[in-house]
């Protein structure tokens, strides 16, 4: 069993209206993040190291170079291989859309 990551909050490096763009940095080999959903999209970018990115019980590698997509409302989590960074663009969902 891998241990949660102590590094759960990433840095929001600019947010607007509808999109963020954050950076996740040193992510710590051998542990992961909780499972859940979030009410937007999620595409990511890997800047160092190796992770296995859950979505919806599927388990895709990711490295240096790779991008990532987490569809709004899917279950996933991220399990850290080697020292990790990434950055991702979220959408913010439209207010009033009930998420």
């Amino acid at each position: 069993m891998t241990k949660m990551n102590p590094n759960a909050a990433g840095k929001t490096l600019v947010q607007g209206e509808r999109v963020a763009l954050r950076l996740w940095s040193g992510e710590v080999p051998g542990t992961h993040k909780e499972m859940h959903t979030s009410p937007y999209e999620t595409v990511g970018y890997v800047l160092q190291g190796r992770a296995e990115v859950e979505v919806n019980s599927e388990r895709h590698t990711v490295g240096v170079g790779d991008t990532y997509l987490i569809p709004q409302g899917a279950m996933h989590t991220y399990h850290f291989l080697e020292t990790f960074s990434a950055v991702e663009a979220i959408s913010q969902p439209e207010e009033g859309s009930g998420e």
